[in-house]
């Protein structure tokens, strides 16, 4: 099943296009499907930011895992909307992905730390105005994708796992976009619904691995690593295990995906 899985996604026309970073993208984007429960279990899961220039193609890496998912492509501007639309979009979404697009000055008018209940709680407070807050559910998670990282608070950014694109070289092999945005989504989401089918065993081993990993990245990087930044990385490479079982992705590429989550938790141990 895993190599019948891993043909019908064109994994390798992926990685072959995406390298290494794409595959922890793929790898949150199996834990989104199980955002809620994550959440519940662990009381967080991360938000995912995705950062490079319109050569790195951010829409076609997002709109190949939408079909993964089966989700209709949604991309949203919190910049544009009031408190209440914001309130409305995540207690609407349900277990999709929100993805939201940076667009500069514009992103100003927003206040990020609204944010920070969707990493945690699940849940979404606002006041409209003078009226009375809402409290609104949230089951989804959130991508927020932009050509530089977001301007916002450490406390929003310490809830992010950042992927950059930006500094990657050309690629020593390197597939048309075409072979891509040809993938069949019936076929596609036969990854969607295997993940759907898997949630105990996804968290499973979530509770499993992640005190494990969480305190070998302590051990490794020392009280310069935040904790929330070991818990985020632990999360994730838990995930890149899953997704590398679920695949039989190997042992070789298994190391360059998790080199990627370790480069994140070593940053931050530098001092700004």
């Amino acid at each position: 099943m895993q190599n019948k899985l891993k043909t019908a996604i064109r994994f390798n026309d992926f990685l072959a296009y995406f390298g290494p970073r794409g595959v922890v993208v793929m790898a949150w984007w199996l834990g989104a499907v199980h955002a809620a429960r994550i959440r519940h279990d662990q009381n967080s899961f991360p938000f995912l930011q995705i950062i490079g220039d319109a050569s790195v193609s951010k829409t076609l890496l997002l709109n190949y895992l939408q079909k993964l998912t089966g989700q209709t492509p949604y991309a949203y501007s919190l910049a544009q909307s009031t408190p209440a639309a914001r309130a409305r979009v995540a207690g609407n979404s349900g277990q999709r992905v929100i993805i939201c697009e940076q667009e500069g000055e514009s992103d100003e008018r927003i206040d990020w730390d609204e944010l920070k209940p969707l990493y945690n709680e699940g849940k979404f407070v606002v006041r409209p105005g003078d009226s009375q807050a809402e409290l609104r559910p949230f089951q989804g998670a959130l991508t927020i994708t932009g050509n530089q990282p977001l301007q916002c608070s450490d406390a929003v950014t310490s809830r992010m796992v950042t992927v950059n694109f930006s500094d990657d070289g050309p690629h020593a092999i390197r597939v048309s976009p075409k072979a891509l945005n040809d993938l069949n989504g019936e076929k596609a989401i036969a990854f969607g619904i295997k993940v759907d089918q898997s949630e105990e065993w996804v968290s499973s081993n979530l509770e499993t691995l992640l005190p494990r990993y969480q305190a070998q990245l302590i051990h490794k990087y020392g009280h310069g690593l935040s904790l929330r930044t070991a818990k985020n990385c632990a999360q994730m490479l838990a995930l890149i295990d899953l997704l590398c079982t679920l695949l039989s992705i190997s042992e070789g590429l298994r190391l360059e995906v998790r080199k990627v989550i370790h480069d994140i938790a070593f940053n931050d141990t530098i001092p700004y």
